[in-house]
């Protein structure tokens, strides 16, 4: 029976800025990537009437897509690199909170300790008792709920985990905890077969949906083909750019890579490093974090918006859709979220800025329902990268129209 929930949130989206390990006496299940928008009975119907509004915008693949239900772990590594960061990077750490639903520690030596660690402690009285005291004194204890307050969550006790909680803790345990709902797109072989074959409609296809990356795609598909013959279906991460790849479902250690930054990277792979975007090193995160004035600032050196009959001629892959607060206007700060099409009504991108939330498929729904309840007006913008250009600044002038485009 599994006994505790992890859950992640971030500031500005559904998930907020600590990790939470929720430890209970009750079999809990997993957790849908919208779950946390609205709980209300009232404010759910109003968010599927919102989201009507908002279909998935037309997209030029128009062949089959398969999507499996995948889970995405931590790796021990970054699980020991995060924990061992509140001491040696503190500055970007995000710690790991587990969130108690009893004062007593006992049940959480016996869900997370490894079993060395729990022989140990359970054979000695004195080693056991020890760490026990040392483990209550770090406890942050929080205020039971007043008497007729209304409250779905219990007495609650707060717990970060240190350095020295590695001579205990199993990370593969952990890592189950904070496993991380999401999907796996797959494109069917025989598209690939027939891509290899020449066959015109299909080429018309893929030349229409991949654009100025088709040739680059082509050459990747068949050659996946030739060294996996066997195989039914093809993961759509194959035909990521190769920078991005090995992005895909990975944790980062520390606070920071966001959004906007995974969105901007999928066009250029240097565009965290490039000093002409990335102006500010914002206190508490790492160097990947592209805030809303330099994403706007990157869109406007080398991105089109698309206009109602482009984007009524579907989205291409690799388009950026921008999730937006109307009620800003054109203000940078309107800017809310930021993912990357892929085929169909799936996108690529990172939930939050959050060292909890990997890269990651999302659908269309889950984007818009996510969002709805957390701007005043959704609204979604288009932008498609233009071919071959290099996002760098055009003259002294530039400062001037950035301002503008800005405001």
């Amino acid at each position: 029976m599994k006994l505790f929930k992890a859950e992640s949130f971030e500031n500005h989206t559904c998930r907020k800025h600590r990790t939470w390990i929720f430890f209970s006496f009750i079999l809990a299940s997993g957790f849908p990537f919208h779950s946390h928008a609205r709980t209300a009975e009232s404010d759910a119907l109003n968010i599927e009437d919102r989201t009507e509004k908002q279909a998935p915008p037309p997209s030029r693949w128009t062949s089959e897509l398969f999507l499996e239900p995948k889970t995405i772990k931590p790796t021990l590594k970054t699980l020991k690199l995060r924990i061992e960061a509140e001491k040696r990077k503190p500055e970007i750490s995000e710690p790991v909170v587990l969130r108690l639903k009893t004062q007593e520690i006992r049940p959480l030596l016996a869900q997370l300790s490894s079993d060395a660690a729990f022989r140990k402690y359970t054979q000695s009285p004195k080693h056991n008792f020890a760490l026990m005291k040392q483990l209550e004194k770090r406890l942050e204890k929080k205020d039971s709920p007043t008497e007729g307050e209304e409250s779905k969550k219990p007495t609650v006790a707060l717990l970060t985990l240190a350095e020295s909680d590695l001579s205990w803790i199993d990370l593969t345990k952990l890592s189950n905890a904070l496993a991380f709902p999401s999907v796996e797109p797959y494109l069917p072989i025989a598209q690939i077969k027939e891509l290899k074959n020449g066959e015109s409609a299909t080429l018309d296809r893929w030349k229409s949906h991949f654009g100025s990356r088709f040739s680059e795609i082509k050459a990747t598909a068949e050659k996946w083909l030739e060294a996996n013959s066997g195989a039914i279906q093809m993961p759509l991460k194959t035909l990521l750019p190769p920078h991005m790849r090995g992005l895909v479902g990975r944790y980062s250690p520390f606070r920071g890579r966001n959004c906007f930054a995974t969105a901007l990277q999928f066009a250029n792979p240097k565009i965290i490093q490039a000093k002409n975007i990335n102006l500010v090193r914002e206190p508490g995160h790492s160097l990947a974090l592209i805030n809303h004035d330099e994403f706007s600032h990157a869109l406007w050196l080398g991105y089109d918006e698309l206009a109602a009959a482009q984007l009524g001629a579907g989205l291409q892959f690799g388009d950026v859709i921008a999730i937006t607060d109307g009620q800003e206007g054109n203000a940078f700060t309107s800017f809310k979220h930021a993912a990357v099409h892929m085929a169909a009504d799936v996108y690529l991108h990172k939930p939050s800025k959050s060292a909890s939330s990997p890269i990651e498929f999302v659908r269309w729904h889950e984007l818009v329902q996510t969002w709805t309840p957390l701007v005043k007006q959704l609204e979604i913008r288009y932008f498609r990268p233009r071919p071959g250009e290099q996002i760098q600044e055009r003259g002294l002038g530039v400062a001037i129209e950035k301002i503008k485009w800005n405001r």
